[in-house]
């Protein structure tokens, strides 16, 4: 059976199916325990918006399965106004998008995100940070691997449009049409046959927060019982069941590493680099940022643009950053982040927030979560230094950013 067949009207695709099975109506209708008028008037189009469990019981009664299956729901979904879509892109010409550099300092994280979605671990992963933090890369980077390996098919879908055409733009269809919030809860069987009982992951990366809505993510994992989703998200609502990863910017060793590189210089210790380095937070995106100043400014002149603005320094490339640090601290009171200087512990913060340690614990999970503070090490933490400088310039004159603390 074409697949294209599903642009037809569902009735003469209906009556094709049975008619290949040498069924009467009246045939059909006690295999299927769907009444004989019903399936007259929906082979005649006087029944133009067959309902989802009627589809399912005939279906049955035709013993369509794979393709053939697909197809059939997906043209009852058409006559029920849902999604004009191809069900049948060619899964194994969609590979995920190949990295277009060497991954530095990420070891652990992926390890870690392989060792989350392999055989025994979690179905539903999160990787979330700020922009510029390198979540994108990670997971491109996990996801060649697995598709490498050929432990799993990789399917993936970004927030950023794929060219016209093409098993991408079809897959993108699929995928959003089984996920996005729908009256009547249908949409994601499609996908989830083409799916089948393949072993797979479904990559989400840089879409909005709110989306997917998390019933339909649910309803597709159990559905298929091989499959995982992984997503990229700034934001920290998760889908019931949901690992969230939050992952933090690179070590300094790394980001000046990283920074030396993207400048073309083999000595990776320019002091001016690294101190450049430090104060970007080793934010992948924010470095990349800063080098392309390189190309009119000496490394000396690049660090006392930085100390005098870091956040203006990478805002032609990394525009939303600003943004999004201002939205993480327009709810975390000012003064605690200007309290927590340098290395600190949930218990140092305790004292100087003045809150129980069980109510600070969860104070610096979410902030760990929004990415205004990173794991330094021995269960001691720091605020980036992008969130102090931008919480400076809020603070009234005199009062200090860095406040002592015994430790």
């Amino acid at each position: 059976m074409d697949g294209n067949f599903m642009y037809g009207q569902f009735g003469e695709l209906l009556k094709k199916h049975r008619m290949k099975r040498g069924a009467t109506q009246r045939q059909l209708a006690d295999l299927s325990t769907v009444s004989v008028r019903a399936i007259r008037d929906l082979e005649a189009g006087r029944a133009s918006r067959p309902r989802r469990d009627t589809v399912r019981l005939i279906a049955d009664g035709l013993r369509l399965s794979g393709r053939e299956l697909t197809t059939f729901e997906a043209a009852a979904m058409r006559a029920r106004g849902g999604v004009e879509i191809d069900l049948a892109p060619d899964l194994a010409a969609v590979p995920p998008p190949a990295a277009l550099d060497v991954l530095v300092g990420r070891d652990a994280e992926v390890a870690s995100l392989l060792a989350l979605l392999g055989e025994g671990g979690s179905r539903l992963v999160a990787v979330t940070g700020l922009p510029g933090v390198g979540k994108t890369r990670l997971v491109v980077e996990v996801a060649g691997r697995l598709h490498g390996s050929g432990t799993a098919r990789v399917l993936w879908d970004a927030a950023t449009a794929p060219a016209p055409g093409g098993g991408a733009a079809r897959l993108r269809l699929l995928v959003h049409s089984a996920l996005a919030v729908a009256e009547d809860g249908e949409g994601w069987e499609a996908l989830a046959t083409l799916i089948g009982d393949r072993e797979a992951v479904l990559v989400l990366d840089g879409h909005d927060p709110a989306w997917p809505d998390p019933d339909r993510a649910l309803a597709l994992v159990h559905h298929c019982r091989r499959l995982r989703l992984l997503r990229t998200t700034r934001g920290s609502r998760p889908i019931p069941g949901e690992r969230v990863v939050a992952l933090p910017p690179l070590t300094p060793g790394h980001a000046a590493r990283l920074l030396h590189r993207l400048a073309g210089l083999p000595d990776e210790t320019d002091p001016a680099l690294v101190e450049v380095a430090e104060r970007l937070d080793g934010l992948p995106g924010a470095l990349e940022a800063a080098a392309s100043w390189l190309v009119v400014h000496r490394p000396e002149e690049l660090l006392d643009l930085v100390r005098a603005d870091p956040l203006d320094v990478v805002a032609d490339r990394l525009p939303e950053l600003r943004d999004s640090l201002d939205h993480a601290l327009s709810d975390v009171d000012g003064a605690v982040i200007a309290a927590l200087a340098g290395d600190w512990s949930v218990v140092d913060a305790a004292r100087l927030a003045d809150v129980p340690p069980v109510a600070c614990a969860r104070l610096v999970r979410r902030l760990l979560l929004l990415g205004l503070v990173r794991p330094v090490g021995d269960d001691r933490f720091r605020v980036l230094a992008l969130a102090r400088a931008l919480t400076a310039s809020r603070l009234p004159v005199g009062l200090p950013l860095d406040a002592s603390r015994d430790s």
